[in-house]
C-alpha cells in the first residue's frame, strides 16, 4: 500500500476514535443542577461529533455552521475560565474546551475545502496547543488524541505547503542580517566567574560526576548530604543525556533545528513578557515556537568578547520586551523531547520530611514529580523566592549563576517597603502561601506570594548580613545538576533568568505549609539558556 494511502487510513481510524469518544454521553446527574450551561455545552459537543461522523456537512453552509458552533463553545469556555483560578477550573469545562478543539480539527481534516487551506490547518494546530496549555489536555484521556491529531494536521499542512518543513528554520535565522564570526574568549567561556556583587560568600558544595553522592547515600535515613544543596558537575554528560551531546544535527538542545523538529510546524507555546514578574510591564502570551526561539537568538552560536558584561547589565538596555518561558512542562506538549533526557536518580530517593518540616508533602501529581523547563535569553531577571519541594535542577544550555539561602531567609513581605531589609526575616513568622495567594486579585500578585522584591546580585541592596553569610553561590554550566532540599535552599534565575522550573503559567510550586528554599540566579555567559528541573518524590 502506498505511504500516502496508509497515512490516510490511519487518519480515518484516528478520526473515528476521536468522534466516538466525543459522542459518548456524559454523567450529567453527577454535575447537579448548578451548571446547566455545562450540560447544554456537552450535548452540543455530542451533537456536533455525530454530525461530523455522519459526513453531513457536505456544503459550505453546513461547514460554516459547524465552525461557528464550535467557535461559540470555545468563547463560552474562555469566559468560564476567567471566573476561576487556573487550578480550580472545573474538569467539565476543561473537557468541553478540549472537545471543541478536537472537533474543529476533525472537521478541518474531513472537510475537503478546509483541509486544503494551510491557514485553517495552522489555526487548528494552534487551538490544540491551547487545549494542552490552557485546559491541561495532556493530563486527560483526550491528551494522546490531541497529540495524534496535531501530527495528522502537520502532515496535511506539509502536503498543502511543503515549504513549511524548512520555512520555520529559514525565518528563524533569516530575519537578521549576517554578521561576522566573533572571536571567543576561551577563559570566559570555559571558566565563567561569579558576579562580584552577589550577596553570598559561601560556594555551594561541589562534586565532579565520578565522586557525586550515590543514590544510597542520599536515600539513607540519616543522610547529612540531603540537608544542604550541592552541585554535580557534568551530571547530564555523565548520565548520557542526548540533550547535551555535541553535534549540530543531533538531539542537542543547543540545536535550534532539533528543537523545531521535535515540535513540528505551526506550534505555539506559552511565554512570559518582561524582565521578571514583579515589574509592571510583565505579562503572559502565546507565540510560535519558532518565533520564540528566534527572539531568544537561539541561532546565535557564539557570544563575542565583552558580550557577557553587556548581557549581565540592565534588562532595560533594550526597548524590546524580554521573552522567556518559565517553569513549563514543555515535554508534555512536545513528547519527542522526553527521549533527550532521563530523570535523575536522586528524584527517586523518596526522602523523608525534613526534621524542621514534619508536615512536608511531595507534589500532588500522579507520580509525585513535577518536571518543567525554563528557556530564556540573557537579561531575564528573577527575584529571590522560595520553593517547598526537593529539587534537582539541571542546566542544559548556557551558564547561570545561582544564589541560594536557608528557609529562615525567606521574604516576610511581598512588596518592598522603604526599609528594604524587612523583606528578610527569621522563620519565626509562618507564611501561609495558599491563604495569601487566594486573596490576590491578579496573576502577578499570586506569583509574588513566595517572592521578595530585592536584587541579591546588586551590592547596593540592603541585604542583612545574616542573610549574606548564610547564602550560597554557584555558577552552573551545561550539564551541571544542582540538588536542593526544601528546608535549605531553592534556585531561580536572577539577572538573566527567572525562578527556573516550576512556574508554568503561574507559580506552581507553592505549599500551604510554607517553608521552602529561597533563591535567585543570573545567567552570565550565553545569549540563551535552557534548563530542566525535577521535583523529587516522597513515598507515603
Amino acid at each position: 500500500m502506498p505511504r500516502h494511502e496508509a497515512a490516510r487510513n490511519d487518519d480515518c481510524e484516528l478520526l473515528v476514535a476521536v468522534l466516538a469518544l466525543l459522542r459518548l454521553p456524559q454523567d450529567e446527574e453527577s454535575m447537579g443542577q448548578e451548571d446547566v450551561a455545562a450540560v447544554a455545552a456537552q450535548r452540543r459537543i455530542r451533537t456536533t461529533a455525530k454530525r461530523i461522523a455522519s459526513g453531513a456537512p457536505t456544503d459550505e453552509a453546513s461547514s460554516t455552521s459547524i465552525t461557528s458552533n464550535l467557535s461559540a463553545l470555545t468563547r463560552l469556555c474562555d469566559n468560564k475560565f476567567l471566573t476561576y483560578s487556573y487550578e480550580s477550573i472545573p474538569l467539565v469545562w476543561r473537557s468541553i474546551y478540549i472537545g471543541a478543539q478536537l472537533l474543529q480539527a476533525c472537521h478541518a481534516l474531513t472537510a475537503f475545502d478546509l483541509a486544503r487551506q494551510g491557514a485553517v490547518l495552522s489555526r487548528c494546530i494552534r487551538d490544540l496547543d491551547l487545549a494542552l496549555i490552557v485546559a491541561g489536555a495532556g493530563s486527560t484521556e483526550q491528551g494522546h488524541l490531541c497529540h495524534q491529531i496535531i501530527a495528522s494536521l502537520q502532515a496535511k499542512l506539509l502536503e498543502v505547503d511543503p515549504s513549511c518543513s524548512t520555512q520555520t528554520l529559514r525565518r528563524s535565522s533569516g530575519d537578521r542580517p549576517p554578521r561576522k564570526r566573533s572571536r571567543w574568549a576561551p577563559s570566559d567561556v570555559l571558566s565563567p566567574t561569579a558576579c562580584d556583587a552577589i550577596q553570598a560568600t559561601t560556594p555551594v558544595l561541589d562534586f565532579d560526576f565520578e565522586h557525586a553522592p550515590s543514590f544510597i547515600e542520599l536515600a539513607a535515613p540519616d543522610s547529612v548530604l540531603r540537608s544542604k544543596p550541592f552541585v554535580v558537575r557534568s551530571y547530564a554528560q555523565g548520565s548520557g543525556w542526548p540533550a547535551v551531546q555535541p553535534g549540530p544535527d543531533g538531539p542537542s538542545w543547543s540545536s535550534m533545528q532539533h528543537l523545531l523538529r521535535s515540535a513540528g510546524p505551526a506550534r505555539v507555546v506559552p511565554i512570559e513578557v518582561g524582565a521578571n514578574y514583579i515589574r509592571n510591564d510583565w505579562g503572559q502570551d502565546v507565540m510560535l515556537w519558532s518565533d520564540f526561539l528566534r527572539q531568544c537568538r537561539w541561532g546565535d552560536d557564539e557570544v563575542p568578547i565583552g558580550a557577557k558584561d553587556e548581557q549581565a547589565g540592565s534588562a532595560d538596555c533594550s526597548n524590546r520586551h524580554m521573552l522567556y518561558m518559565a517553569q513549563y512542562d514543555l515535554a508534555s506538549q512536545f513528547p519527542a523531547l522526553e527521549s533527550d533526557y532521563v530523570l535523575p536518580d536522586y528524584v527517586f530517593t523518596s526522602p523523608p520530611p525534613p526534621s524542621e518540616w514534619p508536615t512536608y508533602r511531595p507534589p500532588s501529581t500522579s507520580d509525585g514529580v513535577i518536571n518543567n523547563l525554563w528557556i530564556g535569553p540573557a537579561g531575564t531577571v528573577s527575584p529571590p523566592h522560595y520553593d517547598p519541594f526537593y529539587n534537582c535542577f539541571v542546566q542544559v544550555v548556557g551558564y547561570k549563576e545561582v544564589w541560594v539561602a536557608p528557609p529562615y531567609c525567606k521574604p516576610s513581605k511581598i512588596n518592598r517597603t522603604s526599609e528594604q531589609a524587612s523583606v528578610f526575616q527569621s522563620c519565626a513568622t509562618e507564611t501561609n502561601v495558599s491563604a495569601d495567594t487566594d486573596n490576590k486579585g491578579s496573576i502577578t500578585e499570586s506569583l509574588m506570594a513566595n517572592t521578595a522584591n530585592i536584587d541579591v546580585f546588586d551590592s547596593h541592596e540592603a541585604v542583612p548580613e545574616f542573610v549574606r553569610s548564610a547564602a550560597y553561590k554557584a555558577v552552573l554550566g551545561p550539564g551541571d545538576l544542582l540538588y536542593m532540599p526544601p528546608e535549605c535552599c531553592r534556585v531561580g534565575p536572577g539577572k538573566v533568568s527567572e525562578s527556573l522550573p516550576t512556574l508554568t503559567v503561574k507559580h506552581a510550586q507553592t505549599s500551604s505549609s510554607g517553608e521552602g528554599a529561597f533563591a535567585a540566579a543570573i545567567t552570565i555567559i550565553d545569549l540563551r539558556v535552557l534548563q530542566l528541573r525535577n521535583s523529587t518524590t516522597l513515598s507515603s
